[in-house]
């Protein structure tokens, strides 16, 4: 894979991570986790904050490869 193809595979990565953000921020829709007991923990925050750290490493990463 070139840098080139490279970066363009980390923009998609972050434009969906971008989309799931929209999706599970405020207001939107929960994420929940079923546990094997069959309770549930909300992990919204959780996955949330996970693909903003995501956006910010891809956004590093495409730079690094388009420098």
């Amino acid at each position: 894979m070139t840098p080139a193809e490279l970066a363009d595979w980390c923009q998609r990565q972050s434009e969906d991570a971008a989309r799931q953000v929209e999706l599970f921020g405020v207001g939107g829709v929960r994420a929940l986790l079923k546990m094997p007991d069959d309770t549930t923990q909300d992990i919204t925050a959780g996955v949330v904050a996970h693909q903003t750290d995501n956006i910010a490493m891809f956004a590093r990463l495409i730079a690094a490869l388009t420098a």
